[in-house]
């Protein structure tokens, strides 16, 4: 089962990633994406760890390219979280220039595609853009489009897609999880 579970910034999304994940196997790897830059980072990555304690995850950093599959059998779940954070990191190198974002955006589908192979389930959590309106700078509204797109991608080709708004989960793809 592939599972996208999106929603806006604070909706709850990663803790239901991370019970759903639960609920589908007992071997739980956990892909953190998220880049420790600062004060607000740190404190986003201190709340997320807080939140998985004790569920039984291995957790892989991996903050702008996913491992390559297992090639041996299928095993457990993975939850990859999150998709907005895997595209800034792959978007913008360390000193801020963007590379080409259509090149981003194909490696990333690729890369979460090929990831499922080396697992019986898949969740992957995304972020909800674009509803506050156009970004003011082009970088941003050229990451916007970017995770946007890989969303629209990935939701086409997952079993399940999942909207989360204040912690509530609305299933708008796929069967009641």
């Amino acid at each position: 089962m592939r599972v996208l579970v999106v929603g806006g910034s604070g909706s709850g999304k990663s803790a239901y990633a991370e019970r759903l994940a639960c609920r589908l196997s007992p071997q739980r790897t956990y892909l953190a994406t998220m880049r420790s830059l600062g004060s607000e980072s740190h404190k986003r990555i201190a709340k997320h760890r807080r939140q998985r304690a004790g569920l039984g995850f291995c957790t892989i950093e991996c903050s702008d390219t996913l491992p390559a599959p297992d090639d041996g059998t299928p095993k457990g779940v993975v939850l990859l979280d999150d998709l907005g954070n895997l595209a800034a990191n792959a978007l913008f190198d360390d000193s801020g220039s963007m590379g080409n974002a259509q090149e981003v955006l194909d490696r990333l589908e690729q890369e979460v595609l090929a990831l499922q192979k080396g697992f019986e389930h898949m969740v992957v959590v995304g972020i909800l853009v674009g509803a506050e309106g156009r970004p003011s700078f082009a970088s941003t509204y050229t990451w916007v489009e970017l995770v946007g797109s890989l969303s629209c991608r990935l939701a086409a080709q997952f079993d399940t897609v999942v909207e989360v708004a204040a912690g509530i989960p609305c299933v708008v793809k796929g069967q009641p999880l």
